[in-house]
């Protein structure tokens, strides 16, 4: 019996943690007018081998991966507005988009980069969004929940120029994803998570060559499942049904 009164209690007190942190935060990004910008506009060529649909429309459990992403933006509550960047290579996502932008009862406006990688659809998105903090993030995060963002925002400076998310390699060592780029950092093994925030408001002229990363360690599974090979899919849909 007392057990389960401790365990009440904790249930209630972590609830409540969680939403006075929520309403902090929400404070903080509505003061900052951030955008949540969702990068779909990627090739996918390691999963065109094995897959005829684009990958953020690849199914885990009922939903496609995309939608875990969203959802987990929409119930953080921390955003002035989602957007999803697109191009030439993801059209099946864009269609998705347009009717999906419905289902929530929010408008999810969409942007076409050129398609011609990351790095460039970046640098097309900071230029349109100049005036704002965007909160940059890949589609393929199924695991994404609303606490990992909710950790991301308090742990972030929003007076530096870029926050980049990374992790301790170890993660994904542990469960089988093999990462696409590992670096050194502190003397320890970290991979990039797909998300960063920019606020480039005080750069008179932006350089992507010359912005400076400032590295935010979050160890979270949820940040760390980056959904790019056919093992990575069948991983990620493994921890989403030992989930519920």
């Amino acid at each position: 019996m007392q057990l389960m009164k401790l365990q009440g209690f904790l249930f209630i007190y972590i609830t409540q943690f969680f939403k006075g942190l929520t309403r902090k935060l929400t404070q903080i990004c509505n003061k900052k007018k951030i955008i949540a910008i969702i990068m779909c506009g990627g090739e996918g060529n390691r999963m065109k081998r094995y897959y005829k649909t684009e990958k953020p429309l690849l199914k885990i459990k009922d939903k496609k991966i995309i939608e875990y992403v969203i959802e987990a933006i929409i119930k953080s509550d921390c955003f002035d507005k989602i957007v999803a960047c697109v191009s030439q290579n993801s059209i099946r996502t864009k269609k998705f988009l347009q009717r999906y932008n419905y289902k929530h009862n929010i408008h999810i406006p969409i942007i076409e980069g050129n398609g011609n990688g990351y790095s460039s659809d970046l640098s097309f998105i900071i230029k349109k969004f100049f005036d704002y903090s965007i909160f940059i993030i890949s589609a393929d995060l199924p695991l994404l929940s609303q606490i990992d963002i909710l950790e991301i925002l308090s742990k972030c400076d929003f007076n530096k120029t870029c926050n980049t998310i990374i992790f301790d390699k170890k993660i994904i060592d542990e469960i089988g994803i093999k990462p696409s780029i590992v670096f050194e950092y502190r003397k320890r093994n970290y991979c990039y998570s797909g998300i960063s925030i920019f606020n480039l408001k005080k750069e008179k002229n932006y350089d992507s060559e010359m912005v400076k990363e400032r590295f935010v360690i979050i160890n979270r599974i949820g940040i760390a499942v980056n959904v790019n090979e056919k093992k990575d899919l069948h991983i990620a849909r493994n921890l989403v049904k030992s989930r519920i």
